[in-house]
């Protein structure tokens, strides 16, 4: 299996654990996004799970253009999935779309200090 080729012990372990959610803590330069990307291939090609049920956050837009990326390269006859983002955008994005079960209107703002 082409999405688990290359992985240590504990990515490998963490790509492999289906039946449930998953949460990957880990320090810098631990292969945090290398584990979603593979786990994203690995739902999509060898658990048929369809790209538009897969959810996947992290923290740093860099991490998530990064998934994105290997995604589109490593699966490219594939649909891209359409939930990879950071926290704050992904929520962001849920406001927006779903603004009318919420009681808000679509052109709200977020302001920040």
């Amino acid at each position: 299996m082409r999405s688990l080729e290359g992985l240590n012990p504990q990515q490998y372990a963490a790509v492999e654990a289906c039946d449930n959610h998953l949460l990957v803590v880990a320090g810098a330069g631990s292969g945090k996004t290398r584990v979603l990307t593979h786990k994203i291939i690995h739902l999509i090609e060898d658990r048929n799970i369809y790209p538009s049920q897969i959810l996947a956050m992290t923290f740093s837009n860099k991490a998530a253009n990064e998934m994105k990326n290997r995604i589109r390269i490593l699966l490219p006859s594939f649909e891209q999935p359409h939930w990879i983002g950071t926290f704050h955008s992904i929520c962001l994005r849920i406001l927006k779309e779903f603004h009318m079960y919420m009681g808000i209107n679509q052109q709200f703002s977020i302001y920040d200090d």
